[in-house]
């Protein structure tokens, strides 16, 4: 048993806190700092506050991410659509819907949706387009047909 004092509470406390056999263990001496956990704590703690920091930031760069890719479809849905947000809105397609596996947005992928919108919905489109050569301005004639005052007028030798 080990030697104690009492402390005037009936417990007793050790005055001298080494073993029978005379030697010290290093958990008792002074000199060798303990292992109470505490400080494990607070470093899983401190770990814990880096991670959810670094989350945060994760997801608000993704949120911008998205929202980029979001505006550069759109972009591309208004040359057909008259408000480009429609195909989101109204078409009810997701981002990732419209983009590869690597995060770019597929051009083809966004033609379809759009005509798949406009299938149901032809009222969406963009009434602006451009109709194309309409005859205004000056054209080159075409070459014409030869006519009955042409073989007239002809000289044959």
């Amino acid at each position: 048993m080990t030697p104690g004092v009492e402390n005037g509470t009936g417990n007793a406390t050790p005055e001298n806190p080494t073993p029978e056999n005379g030697q010290e263990t290093p958990a008792l001496r002074g000199d060798i700092p303990s292992t109470d956990g505490s400080s494990g704590n607070r470093e899983a703690a401190k770990y814990r506050t880096k991670l959810r920091e670094a989350e945060g930031k994760l997801e608000a760069a993704e949120a911008r991410i998205t929202a980029l890719l979001r505006r550069e479809i759109e972009a591309h849905a208004g040359k057909t659509l008259a408000v480009g947000a429609d195909l989101f809105d109204i078409g009810k397609v997701n981002v990732d819907d419209l983009t590869d596996p690597e995060g770019n947005v597929m051009p083809d992928a966004v033609d379809v949706a759009i005509e798949a919108l406009l299938a149901t919905r032809p009222g969406l489109s963009n009434r602006n387009r451009p109709w194309g050569d309409v005859g205004g301005g000056r054209h080159e004639l075409p070459e014409r047909a030869p006519t009955m005052h042409d073989a007239l007028r002809y000289k044959g030798h």
